[in-house]
């Protein structure tokens, strides 16, 4: 079955932009470190895991990439456990790790996609205050679900 011309240029726009996202990543690397094989090899690593979390996107729903991100970072919570990391380093994964798990997970099981977001990111006032209002909104979300 062929498929649409809008959906041909979505695929190739959006691998376009993980493309460009991925050499963004290595430029950015290969500037600050210096290392050439360092620079490649995170940025395929990079667009490997785009990648999986688009197709996990594609496959499951919205949201799932959330879940695939909170398992890449519970991944780099154990690793830094095994090479004894700092202690706030472990911390502060884990909780993110977790919010990204519940968000995904949430949003996944009542059915929610990115445009049917019920809340509002943006609130009235200046940006000393809206822009926390919106922060706590959004990192509330999966628990008001």
């Amino acid at each position: 079955m062929p498929e649409s011309l809008h959906t041909r240029i979505w695929r190739e726009t959006a691998v376009r932009q993980r493309l460009g996202s991925t050499v963004a990543v290595g430029a950015t690397l290969l500037v600050l470190d210096g290392s050439v094989r360092y620079a490649v090899a995170v940025a395929a690593m990079a667009f490997c895991v785009w990648l999986a979390a688009d197709a996990a996107q594609v496959a499951v729903g919205d949201y799932a990439d959330h879940v695939v991100f909170g398992l890449l970072v519970f991944g780099f919570v154990a690793y830094t456990v095994a090479a004894a990391g700092p202690t706030w380093v472990v911390v502060l994964g884990a909780l993110l790790g977790c919010w990204f798990l519940l968000d995904g997970i949430q949003h996944l099981r009542h059915g929610v996609t990115r445009n049917e977001v019920g809340v509002p990111y943006s609130h009235g006032g200046s940006p000393v205050t809206g822009l926390p209002k919106a922060l706590l909104v959004r990192l509330a979300e999966p628990f008001l679900l």
